[in-house]
């Protein structure tokens, strides 16, 4: 059989297998329902917590719960909002452990989140960190949808959607409490909208419009940005694979020559940040940019020995 004929026959194949995936019905579809908590909600804060519900044929099945170490102080403003103390993490798994089981709680769910945004960024800058692989599961965002669907609505936060629709679960501001609000809220758009569990996956899509994907939300940085002589060897070293040698205006070692290998750069805000490993302390850390006083690309070669590319300020 000719090469031509066989990759016609490839297309037809993969052209029936996803029109059989878009007449599966939602009831044969498990959606997972996450929430996250955080130190904050800039690009640079930490999640502390993540909970998560496993919904197959309208019914939870499973949930997933768990505290984090952020390996920082939980600043009290943060506190005030969630409760969650240093007390209670100080014995909580690192991220990496807890990303580990919460990806093998996915599995191949369609997501669900109020605000989805924010929480697949920050599960994205997490994973990035630690050079841990995207998740390829798509998500839809309650927040979006009930602006779109429900205009007459005044608010569409989570507290207010869920006295409007008199969600039966307590709590709010912990990552749990706040995926079982967020899963009623999903289930009761859907059935406001004739969305019944036998409609093919198909009319869903239709209903909730194009999917987001934690990749999508990863900070990128600009063309823009990359006029900052600083960004553009930072990105140029992440590119690269190189390390870098900085002297940091903050912290111990402040004035003081440090090695770090970047891994992301992004803006939050006016500032410029890069998540790096510091070789001094052995732990992934957060750096703003103006606060670099120098910075120095290492660069080593077998033929040429080490070579340097220095940036002052």
């Amino acid at each position: 059989m000719c090469l031509r004929k066989l990759r016609l026959q490839e297309k037809q194949s993969l052209y029936v297998e996803k029109k059989q995936t878009e007449l599966i019905p939602l009831k044969e579809i498990p959606f997972v329902v996450f929430d996250t908590e955080t130190t904050g909600l800039s690009l640079t804060s930490r999640i502390i917590e993540i909970g998560a519900i496993k919904i197959f044929r309208g019914r939870i099945v499973d949930e997933f719960s768990s505290l984090i170490n952020p390996g920082i102080s939980i600043p009290p403003r943060a506190t005030s909002i969630h409760g969650i103390t240093d007390e209670m993490v100080k014995n909580a798994p690192p991220i990496e452990f807890v990303l580990e089981r919460f990806l093998r709680f996915l599995k191949d769910a369609i997501l669900v989140a109020h605000n989805a945004v924010f929480d697949l960024r920050m599960l994205a800058i997490h994973l990035e960190r630690l050079q841990m692989p995207f998740f390829h599961n798509p998500a839809v965002d309650t927040h979006t949808l009930a602006r779109k669907y429900f205009p007459e609505l005044k608010k569409y936060n989570l507290p207010f959607l869920v006295e409007y629709w008199q969600s039966p679960y307590n709590g709010y501001h912990r990552a749990l409490a706040d995926a079982k609000h967020t899963g009623f809220i999903f289930f009761r758009m859907l059935e406001k909208h004739g969305l019944s569990l036998n409609r093919p996956l198909s009319q869903f899509w239709e209903w909730a419009g194009k999917p987001l994907f934690v990749k999508d939300c990863l900070p990128q940085i600009k063309e823009s940005d990359l006029t900052n002589p600083k960004v553009r060897l930072i990105v140029e070293a992440i590119n690269q694979e190189r390390d870098l040698e900085i002297i940091y205006a903050n912290g111990h070692l402040a004035f003081k020559p440090r090695l770090i290998r970047p891994i992301l750069c992004f803006r939050s805000g006016k500032y410029h940040y890069v998540e790096a490993f510091c070789y001094t302390d052995e732990i992934v850390k957060t750096f703003r940019l103006d606060r670099m006083l120098k910075l120095k690309v290492i660069i080593t070669d077998q033929l040429q020995g080490a070579c340097t590319k220095d940036m002052m300020r």
